[in-house]
């Protein structure tokens, strides 16, 4: 009985993905939860980031110049955060910061992720 159940409703959801109106709004219900999992994605990734910059300038090399150009070519994971986004970066006098622009997809808002590290 739970077999065809569990059956059912796989079938269930797959026409419901086939139908464009319905996969939409199952698509909306299942953002929150979706950006939650994200979420939890970015500051590890967040922490290698910072890691490799602070050895770039352990090693002497200094920040990079081209940010992006550095998440594309050196980064060892994805120059996007979950949303599509490329990370950013913001050097100071005494470190650097690096975050996620999060699900709203706009910089400076609330839901941004980020991670600062102070330099020696």
């Amino acid at each position: 009985m739970l077999k065809k159940l569990f059956t059912l409703v796989v079938l269930a959801l797959a026409v419901g993905m086939v139908v464009p109106k319905t996969r939409a709004a199952m698509t909306e219900k299942a953002r929150p939860l979706l950006d939650g999992l994200k979420s939890k994605i970015v500051p590890s990734r967040l922490e290698a980031m910072s890691s490799q910059l602070t050895a770039r300038v352990n090693r002497g090399e200094g920040l990079p110049s081209n940010f992006d150009g550095w998440l594309r070519r050196e980064f060892t994971s994805s120059p996007e955060d979950p949303w599509g986004n490329l990370y950013y970066f913001e050097s100071h006098r005494s470190g650097f910061l690096v975050g996620s622009m999060g699900p709203d997809g706009q910089r400076g808002t609330p839901d941004d992720i980020t991670r600062e590290q102070r330099l020696r």
